[in-house]
């Protein structure tokens, strides 16, 4: 149960997530849908070739029917978007009886929210798993916190307990709710605060390899990078390869070289250079 950076996007949820980044308009001077719609908006390439993979708002737990969460969610196909749905508990907000907490629980091959009984240790002490029932795996961790590998300074890791969040203002300063836990038997991708993503130049791109500078609704930040070629269909910007990111033209999706407006180094080899929306100076080039 690793956690990871969160994929950079455009209408995410808070730090690295929310808003919208994209081009003012196409090479007529046409205004575009924008890069990376909102969730429900047509944007985003869906699991079926639908409309959209992104199906409700997780950070403000919008779009959903009484009862359900919205919570990010990998499709059948591999594609990250999010989804309403049902379950035992809220991790979040904890809804689950006196004395007990809602956390993820391993049985066998698979991996549910229940309610079971509290843990003992708290935000960012050590922490490890242990099982109430034989077959049943949950952490030590206590209400509203999961047991996950964190960074150490000397460059190793290890297991902490993190807050569960669906939004930044969920965490405690200077945390952002930025890190997504790929856990084993659930498509289900919940999200824990963790440390500031560094800021960086998207042109410079001067991050420490082998994170890349990618584009998001703040201050840029650096990321792992992706390996999507120009042209690429993506959801996120960092699926992307260095330089480049995930922008919208119309409906479509792609990744694009970034390049300077109104001029200079790095240009387009191909496209026009259309203005990137948050991000003075930088834009991306559209055929």
């Amino acid at each position: 149960m690793r956690a990871h950076p969160i994929w950079l996007w455009s209408a995410l949820v808070a730090g690295v997530l929310g808003g919208s980044l994209g081009c003012d308009g196409d090479a007529s001077g046409k205004p575009d849908a924008g890069l990376d719609g909102g969730p429900g908006d047509g944007g985003d390439a869906g699991p079926d070739g639908g409309p959209s993979a992104f199906t409700c708002d997780v950070p403000r737990q919008l779009g959903c029917n009484p009862g359900e969460l919205c919570l990010f969610y990998r499709w059948e196909n591999g594609v990250q978007g999010s989804r309403c749905l049902t379950g035992a508990c809220d991790p979040v907000q904890q809804d689950c009886p006196s004395g007990q907490r809602c956390t993820y629980v391993r049985t066998a091959d698979k991996t549910e929210r229940a309610c079971v009984e509290d843990g003992t240790a708290d935000e960012g002490n050590p922490c490890q798993l242990s099982g109430p029932a034989e077959g049943q795996g949950i952490d030590t961790c206590k209400k509203g916190l999961f047991c996950t590998d964190v960074l150490q300074e000397d460059g190793g890791t290890a297991f902490q307990c993190a807050k569960l969040c669906h939004d930044t203002e969920q965490c405690g300063a200077p945390l952002q709710c930025n890190e997504v836990l790929w856990l084993s038997g659930t498509q289900e991708t919940p999200l824990v605060c963790g440390g500031q993503a560094k800021p960086c130049d998207l042109l410079a791109q001067d991050c420490e390899s082998p994170l890349g500078c990618y584009p998001t609704t703040g201050t840029p930040s650096c990321a792992s990078q992706g390996s999507r070629a120009e042209g690429a269909r993506c959801e996120f910007s960092n699926q992307c390869a260095f330089g480049s990111a995930c922008v919208g033209s119309g409906s479509e999706k792609a990744c694009r070289p970034l390049c300077r407006l109104p001029e200079g180094q790095p240009l387009c080899a191909q496209g026009s250079c259309q203005p990137l929306q948050g991000h003075p100076d930088v834009g991306a080039c559209i055929p």
